[in-house]
């Protein structure tokens, strides 16, 4: 699952700016360590995720993993070995698989796969 908002379950980013403004400056200067008031922090959702990680790097047949953003931002993190107070920050596009083959010994590569929905330009065809 997503990291769990707490309070702010279920509002918007911009719901919580207008609403609580210094709660939104707060996970904008931290965002790997902020804890959404009775939520979690990505550092929550790290932990929360370590067995699964374990896990998948014993399996040898292909995995497939469709999860929230956050969860991939980690997952994707870990395989590339990219430092996990970055983990937040990666981009992690909408519509696309991203194919990681894992050696086991963290040589990893990547391939992405977009999916669509297709670009619609400003004249209505489609690209």
């Amino acid at each position: 699952d997503e990291i769990f908002a707490g309070e702010y379950e279920g509002m918007t980013y911009a719901e919580i700016e207008k609403l609580q403004p210094d709660e939104a400056s707060l996970r904008k200067m931290d965002k790997i360590g902020y804890r959404y008031p009775r939520g979690e922090s990505y550092f929550d959702l790290i932990a929360r995720l370590d067995p699964l990680v374990h896990e998948l790097e014993s399996y040898t047949e292909p995995v497939l993993v469709v999860s929230h953003q956050a969860t991939l931002r980690v997952i994707y993190s870990y395989f590339m070995d990219i430092d996990r107070e970055l983990a937040p920050r990666q981009a992690i596009p909408l519509h696309t698989v991203i194919k990681i083959t894992y050696d086991g010994w963290m040589n990893c590569s990547e391939e992405h796969f977009y999916l669509g929905p297709d670009l619609i330009d400003h004249s209505g065809t489609r690209s």
